[in-house]
Order: structure tokens, then C-alpha cells, then sequence
């Protein structure tokens, strides 16, 4: 049963299996002309949630984040930073990051999205859900906006549920293909979130090496995957299966994230990678799997990257259906991936004496 408006959400949320954010709203970020963060990334996902089965999944209208939810982790300088851009119709934080006078609304609106998404499966209302906000944050720092990314929400969202609802262990999985150097740099002295990262290397932003694995107290509780470019789904299903879930189910998260960054697909003019809309189903099947023996089934999806129109729509579609239960097949690791097993190697003996 496809539900009745396509861009229809409510506030009080039915029973339902997952919920989704999203909301027009997000439109209206606009970097300008030719940008690949264009406000038509969202389009073709708006109709995909019009056409959801509603006894599966719940739309949920998002709201502005507080500013105290921002400062988090970012300053209060940057923060008035941001802000100020909305008096200009486009102002360049920096080469890559542009802003128009609706830009930091459309931040807090993301923000505010993400952290109502983890508050309803904190409440029970929804074993997992999905936030299809825009901009992305996995590349913004603490006082610096970086790669089309103003707002930090994955890592505002880990503080989040850790603040809220005393989390101490929470898994970060970030799929993006590009190393979430923002996200790294809030927790690489916190142990309560365990950061792991695939990512095409070397590349944008030039961090994420194997040996960055966190310092202090926060050491080990990095974990770098940096993939050659050509890595498709036979590579990430070995590094799920030999690593990711591995760790993950030694770490018996408490909560788990996924920055969900659709960029390592094949049609991605921005990356490298090989991946299909079925390898994106796969690990987040795996990452549901897991959520499900130590999370209580708490996880949640958050937009990253991702701009081909049509491998997003598609590879979100392939995210939902496992969200769903639905699966799409399983993938065989023995069929392929052998090129990267010296990596495999190289980063198992690099994390041995903490996992």
C-alpha cells in the first residue's frame, strides 16, 4: 500500500518497522550552478518515499536543531559563521562548500532530523530508520566547513545518544567514498564511539590512513579502511566479513550509525569505486544483522554522498528493502576480492592488540 501524498509527513508516528526523514524542505540548500550537492539529489528520493509501503515505514517531518545541539561538536565562532552566510544569496565557506541565504536553516533542519530520527528509536516507536537529509557533514569540523558539508550530523547524533540516553558504545560506520575527516577528528580521543571507515585512498581530504586508529583514551576505537580505487562489491563484502563485522561484534554496540555516503558507486562522477546499488543492500544487511544481536535492532541510517541521480535512488531503494527484511541475496566473498587480502593483512595486524 504505497502511501496516498508522496511528500506527506506526519509528527506522531504510526506502528511501523523503520522510519524515514525527509522533507521538501531540503530543497532549498543551493550551492549554485553546476554543483554536485544540487538540490536535485533529493528530488528522485522525495518520489521513492511517496511510493513506501506504509505499514513498513513512517515518514517523519524533521525540525531545527537547537543551537545547543550544534555546539556540540562545533564553536560557537563557527556556528555565528554559518549563520551570517544568510545574508548573502551565496557565500563560499570554502572552495567546495557554498552556502545560500536558506543554507543554514536547511543545516539545522538536517540536524534537527537526524537526532528526532534517534530519539524515536530511542523511544521505541521504531526499531531503525533512516535520515534522507541534505547537506552532508562528515567532512566538517569542529570550527571549519569542508566538502559540501556545514554541520557535523553524525557525529552531533553519536553525542546525541550519548548525552540522552547514557550510550557509552556506539558504532560509527561511514560507506562514504570519501574519508569522514570531520567525524574522525570529534571522537579520536573518545572510546564510547567506535569510527570505522571505507573510503578511496589516496583521495579527498587525504587523511584516513591504517595508522590513524586514535590517540589517549581513544586509541583503537579508529579503525581506517583505505581502499584502492576499482573496489567493488566482492572487496566490501571481504572488508565487512574479515573486519568491519568482525570488530563490530567484539565492540557490542549499544547503538549503531552508518554515515551512508552512495559516492563508491559505479556511476558516481565523483569516486572511483565499483560498487552497485546490491553491495550497498549487502552491508546494510550486515550492519542490521549486527544491530540486531547487540543493539536492541537500534540503527540508523544518515545521507551522505552521493551524485548520480540515478544510482542514489537506486541504491537507497536497495538500503530500505533490507530496512524492510527483504533481502536481496547474499554475495559470496570467495568469488572475488583477492587484490586487496595484503590490505586485509596489513590492517588486521595494525589492530590486532586492540581487537
Amino acid at each position: 500500500m504505497a502511501l496516498q501524498n508522496p511528500y506527506r509527513v506526519v509528527d506522531k508516528p504510526l506502528m511501523a518497522r523503520s522510519a524515514v526523514v525527509i522533507d521538501r524542505d531540503f530543497l532549498k540548500h543551493d550551492p549554485g550552478h553546476f554543483h554536485p550537492e544540487s538540490p536535485e539529489r533529493l528530488k528522485p528520493l522525495l518520489d521513492l518515499t511517496g511510493e513506501l509501503d506504509s505499514q513498513s515505514f513512517q515518514l517523519l517531518a524533521p525540525r531545527p536543531a537547537a543551537r545547543e545541539e550544534v555546539e556540540s561538536c562545533h564553536s560557537n565562532d563557527y556556528i555565528e559563521l554559518v549563520q551570517a552566510t544568510s545574508e548573502t544569496n551565496l557565500y563560499a565557506l570554502d572552495g567546495d562548500t557554498l552556502t545560500c541565504r536558506d543554507s543554514f536553516g536547511v543545516g539545522l533542519l538536517a540536524v534537527g532530523g537526524f537526532l528526532k530520527l534517534l530519539d524515536s528509536i530511542a523511544a521505541g516507536e521504531f526499531r531503525n530508520g533512516f535520515a534522507l537529509v541534505r547537506p552532508p557533514g562528515h567532512h566538517a569540523l569542529r570550527d571549519r566547513a569542508m566538502g559540501f558539508c556545514l554541520f557535523n550530523t553524525a557525529a552531533i547524533g553519536a553525542r546525541h545518544i550519548g548525552r540522552h540516553y547514557g550510550a557509552k558504545r556506539i558504532l560509527l560506520m561511514d560507506w562514504d567514498v570519501h574519508h569522514g575527516n570531520g567525524t574522525q577528528d570529534a571522537f579520536y580521543q573518545d572510546p564510547s564511539v567506535l569510527y570505522l571507515s571505507t573510503h578511496q585512498y589516496p583521495y579527498y581530504p587525504g587523511t584516513g590512513a591504517v595508522e590513524e586508529g586514535g590517540v589517549g583514551q581513544g586509541e583503537g576505537f579508529t579503525v581506517n579502511i583505505p581502499l584502492p580505487a576499482g573496489c567493488g562489491d566482492e572487496e566490501y563484502l571481504r572488508i565487512f566479513k574479515e573486519i568491519v563485522i568482525p570488530i563490530g561484534g567484539k565492540y557490542k554496540p549499544e547503538w549503531i550509525l552508518v554515515s551512508a555516503g552512495f559516492d563508491p558507486h559505479r556511476r558516481d562522477p565523483l569516486g572511483g569505486m565499483d560498487v552497485t546499488e546490491r553491495g550497498f543492500g549487502v552491508m546494510a544487511s550486515m550492519l542490521l544483522d549486527l544491530a540486531e544481536k547487540h543493539a536492541g535492532g537500534k540503527i540508523a541510517f544518515l545521507l551522505e554522498g552521493g551524485y548520480d541521480l540515478k544510482a542514489l535512488k537506486s541504491s537507497v531503494a536497495a538500503v530500505l528493502q533490507e530496512m524492510k527484511g527483504e533481502s536481496g541475496g547474499e554475495m559470496q566473498a570467495e568469488k572475488g576480492g583477492e587484490a586487496i587480502r595484503p590490505l586485509i593483512r596489513k590492517i588486521l595486524n595494525f589492530q590486532e592488540k586492540y581487537w
